[in-house]
């Protein structure tokens, strides 16, 4: 009777009721290392106006964020959050956070404080995106527009979603960066978010002074500053120790498998430009110990279809698709060569060779485990690519105007 009661007690109140127009929604979280002193700078979803209404007609503004920004200091990042309750009217809500980003000065000194915070706290969950920037995160989520979304949070989650289609870009989440770091190797890959200036449409009502043709001199478009993927950061453990730019980044998204589609521009038989848009991708990392030395070895097979050609090739014929293939092969084990060449010079074994070697040779991997950075820098490597072109669109022969053959 006495269990029954407590339990009936705790389990009808409202006691940890939370309201939600008391509540502040993080989208996105910038961390920061600013001298000694920890900086955080979180966007909070701004709530829409009562009664719903929009923004009116007429005069049309460049588009508004629907966030407002918070940045505070601190000795540590739990601190600094502390310090913008001291202005905030709402309690802050950390569950729907969609992405963190973290300044290169962070990234430098280490990621661990920003993962502990994360981890540590319950609201936080391992599913949010996870991105690095080049100088200050604080200025990307101060500055960042966009026509499209709302907030930063919003526009990195599609991102997210999309951005595999080119090959040059990924976004991990938390999760993943924890089970990088925690593996054999220690190292992990960081997208870069940069903002990059794009055209907006001139704003209504903008024409210009009369001029000599007795009308209105044409409005000039605005500048809007978005976000977009450009290249990676390798890190050692926990720490930032060298980039990757965008051709580097999709040679390790081959190997690691996170090339869902790619275009590939590649000249024919005739010197012109095609472009083969890669429909499906999978690569494999092996190693091989024999008479004392580990090799390892990558494959890849790709297959495509093309979809744009400037020239008057003749599809149809074998020699002219097996000379693109050849192409294709060709251009995929350059990419993935520079990548290894600049993981292995910063000793960043992040294709997964640490743990093919420990499934396949755990007493091999206990010999060289302590020193595997440097066996990785040494490491000889194979890369084998097969391309296939599986279709040529809708049709095999370019048009040819004039009606010749």
């Amino acid at each position: 009777m006495l269990v029954a009661v407590v339990v009936a007690i705790c389990a009808g109140g409202c006691w940890d009721r939370r309201e939600i127009n008391e509540l502040s929604f993080f989208s996105s979280a910038a961390f920061d290392l600013e001298g000694q002193e920890r900086v955080l700078t979180v966007e909070y979803i701004k709530p829409s106006p009562a009664g719903g209404g929009g923004e009116g007609g007429g005069r049309e503004t460049l588009p508004q964020r629907q966030a407002i920004i918070d940045s505070e200091k601190g000795a540590t990042f739990l601190e600094a959050g502390r310090q913008g309750a001291l202005g905030m009217p709402r309690r802050a809500y950390l569950a729907h956070a969609a992405a963190i980003l973290i300044g290169e000065e962070m990234a430098r000194y280490g990621i661990k404080e920003v993962l502990e915070h994360i981890d540590r706290i319950p609201e936080f969950r391992r599913t949010t995106l996870i991105l690095l920037t080049r100088g200050p995160a604080r200025d990307e989520v101060i500055m960042a527009q966009s026509g499209l979304e709302k907030n930063l949070g919003r526009e990195i989650t599609g991102l997210h979603k999309w951005v595999q289609v080119s090959g040059y870009g990924f976004i991990p989440n938390v999760n993943h960066v924890f089970y990088d770091l925690s593996g054999e190797a220690g190292s992990t890959v960081l997208p870069v978010l940069e903002l990059a200036p794009q055209p907006y449409p001139p704003l209504l009502g903008r024409g210009g002074t009369a001029g000599g043709t007795g009308g209105a001199t044409a409005p000039k478009a605005e500048t809007l500053l978005t976000a977009r993927l450009n290249g990676a950061g390798l890190f050692y453990r926990d720490k930032l120790v060298a980039w990757l730019n965008a051709e580097q980044t999709r040679g390790w998204s081959w190997v690691r498998n996170k090339v869902k589609n790619a275009v590939l521009t590649l000249s024919d038989q005739n010197g012109s430009l095609v472009s083969l848009n890669i429909t499906d991708s999978r690569a494999k990392t092996e190693v091989e110990y024999r008479d004392g030395l580990i090799r390892g070895n990558i494959k890849v097979k790709v297959e495509g279809n093309l979809l744009e050609e400037q020239g008057y090739q003749d599809f149809t014929k074998e020699e002219a698709v097996k000379y693109l293939e050849e192409q294709a092969a060709a251009r995929i084990r350059a990419e993935i060569t520079e990548a290894l060449r600049a993981a292995q010079k910063a000793g960043t074994d992040v294709f997964g060779f640490a743990g093919a070697l420990h499934r396949r040779y755990p007493k091999v991997w206990r010999q060289v485990e302590n020193n595997w950075r440097d066996e990785f820098q040494r490491l000889p490597v194979t890369i084998e690519i097969e391309a296939k072109l599986r279709r040529t669109g809708m049709t095999g022969r370019p048009l040819k105007p004039g009606g010749g053959s």
